[in-house]
């Protein structure tokens, strides 16, 4: 038995268990929203962590059935297996901010330690080893990497956490390179990329080695290709030089879904180009829009099969790279897992509550989780969101540029503002419902009419029943708004925080953004002029502002400091550099 194993049993033995994991009624119905699978016991089981119950499913992949499903949190994101334990599971809870140690005994699953981590974590990956895992943190802008072995043998949990290296983006997928003791990190929403190194005894900022870019946004799903040295990764690009006309939409020049890959040379040294030896492959064309390509797998003697999230299909490719079979599946496939046989692929479905299994050119059968209730319309109107099929030929959906809800960060030359040929940054969805009126310049009073017009418009859809326009208004109302970064808790920083708010009222900035959504109803004309004359805004507001990665109609400005020291953003008077400090420091808290 190796150091691990003989932990994990000793842990178990003395019954440390810090909370009641509750074995569920599988007959109750309700919703699981699976995010995550892992396979076990050499393909004959399968485990979902599942979001919205908080609860890890266990399931029989030959039977293709439910055996247990048991409660462990609240708000479960991601899912591994140890790799020197097979009985050790780590999973992550976004709600409770937690990492979350789990034994699994047969068709039970006990909670045998938790570690507060930084808040929102969405994503795991261990080493080959089993010695340290690394969180990825969205909200926070963070990874964690935490000493496994010593986070389950101590009672002082804070010191398990051996590196934490705050980026400039926000983090979700994760790829770790063991052999070079590195972890590739991909941005959540937008086009960055970053290397981060694992080696120990390095416990400061250092670790993180480059952050590079690509063209495009939504990185889906980070993959090492079985044969070649090779990264590979699905995502899409929106084209700021095309409008959203007709044209444009159905020939793929706005809005393009893509399989890169980059060499594994040259994302691992910093100095190099990493679009050198790109490879850049075209999912779908006109009239078979591929819709939000999601997670996919690589089989080891070829072939590829991509969930397109936003069609509901399985994209599969021989390997002749023609990609001409598509396979129906369950509502927003969002991952896909390679069977131990290397045939099948477990396909999980978000938001059906199921996980489809395929073969190599079919469908094999399907895996519910169990029974659900009738969808509400917050429900319903969340399957609208991200179905590309409310855009002409399967393009893209509400979620390509509003990704969580949030933003892709991108430019986008739509029809929103009434004009052609002024592209302008995506906004971002979240806490919508407080803000009217909407568009960049303030011409839609409500959100009903926001929405039918970008179906039309942007997308070029069929308009929107009257059920379909109430059932995604009712889901927008329900995104809240981005939270800002964590605090920094220093005097100092309070204090610059504190002076930054006393200046926020004395510039009279509230006569345009009011608390407590520092925003107005009004249209201003702030001498920041698009391509077509066109200056008046209504202002956005400025909650979550730190999660922003451009600032102003056209992303001009790179930082907050910029739009006061660069562009004295409605400002009379220069500010003094430290004056600038405090505002910012003031308005990366709201």
């Amino acid at each position: 038995m190796n150091r691990m194993s003989l932990l994990l049993t000793m842990i178990v033995i003395q019954a440390v268990v810090q909370t009641t994991a509750l074995a569920d009624d599988l007959t109750v119905p309700h919703w699981r929203r699976p995010v995550a699978l892992v396979i076990t016991d050499d393909g004959r089981q399968l485990i979902t962590a599942n979001q919205q119950s908080g609860s890890l499913s266990l399931l029989d992949a030959q039977r293709m059935s439910v055996r247990s499903e048991t409660t462990v949190g609240k708000r479960l994101t991601d899912l591994v297996v140890s790799p020197v334990d097979k009985d050790l599971l780590l999973t992550i809870d976004e709600e409770t901010h937690e990492l979350l140690a789990v034994h699994r005994d047969d068709d039970k699953f006990t909670v045998i330690k938790r570690l507060n981590i930084s808040p929102y974590p969405v994503t795991i990956r261990i080493t080959a080893d089993g010695s340290r895992a690394c969180v990825a943190s969205l909200w926070s802008k963070t990874i964690s990497v935490v000493d496994v072995a010593r986070w389950l043998e101590s009672n002082e949990p804070s010191r398990s956490v051996v590196a934490t290296v705050r980026l400039p983006f926000s983090p979700r997928e994760l790829l770790l390179i063991d052999e070079a003791r590195k972890l590739i990190v991909a941005d959540a929403f937008g086009s960055k990329l970053a290397v981060i190194n694992l080696a120990e005894g390095i416990i400061d900022q250092s670790r993180l080695e480059s952050v590079r870019e690509i063209l495009g946004h939504g990185i889906r799903k980070l993959s090492r290709h079985p044969s070649l040295p090779r990264i590979v990764m699905t995502h899409q690009i929106l084209s700021r030089g095309a409008r959203s006309s007709l044209d444009d939409v159905h020939w793929g020049g706005l809005m393009v879904n893509c399989l890169r890959s980059l060499a594994l040379d040259d994302l691992l040294d910093p100095k190099a180009n990493i679009s050198h030896r790109t490879q850049l492959e075209f999912l779908g064309g006109p009239e078979r829009g591929a819709g939000d390509p999601a997670g996919f797998v690589i089989r080891p003697k070829g072939g590829i099969a991509i969930a397109l999230s936003g069609t509901n299909e399985l994209l599969l490719d021989d390997g002749s790279r023609s990609f001409g079979i598509r396979l129906p599946t369950g509502e927003r496939p969002t991952s896909v897992v390679l069977g131990s046989d290397d045939f099948r692929t477990y396909v999980v479905n978000t938001l059906s509550d199921s996980i489809t299994v395929a073969g190599l050119r079919d469908i094999v059968g399907t895996i519910s989780l169990g029974p659900h209730p009738d969808s509400t319309p917050t429900e319903r109107g969340e399957r609208l969101f991200h179905n590309a099929r409310l855009s002409h030929d399967g393009w893209f959906s509400c979620a390509s540029c509003h990704i969580d809800g949030h933003t892709n960060g991108q430019l986008n030359d739509n029809f929103t503002d009434g004009t052609f040929d002024t592209p302008k940054r995506v906004l971002t969805l979240r806490g919508i419902a407080d803000t009217a009126p909407y568009a960049w310049n303030g011409r839609f009073e409500t959100l009903r009419e926001q929405i039918q017009h970008s179906i039309r418009s942007t997308m070029q859809g069929e308009p929107l029943t009257d059920g379909q326009a109430d059932d995604l208004e009712a889901y927008l109302r329900t995104l809240s708004t981005v939270p800002p970064l964590p605090e920094e808790t220093s005097a100092e920083s309070r204090g610059l925080a504190e002076r930054g708010a006393v200046l926020f009222e004395k510039l009279d900035c509230a006569r345009c953004h009011k608390g407590p959504t520092f925003t107005s109803a009004r249209v201003v004309d702030v001498n920041l002029a698009d391509e077509r004359g066109g200056s008046k805004y209504n202002p956005p507001s400025l909650r979550g502002l730190s999660q922003q990665s451009s600032f102003f109609h056209d992303g001009r400005a790179n930082s907050l400091e910029d739009v006061f020291s660069k562009y004295q953003h409605q400002i009379d008077t220069a500010l003094t550099a430290e004056q600038v400090k405090e505002l910012v420091a003031f308005l990366n808290r709201l």
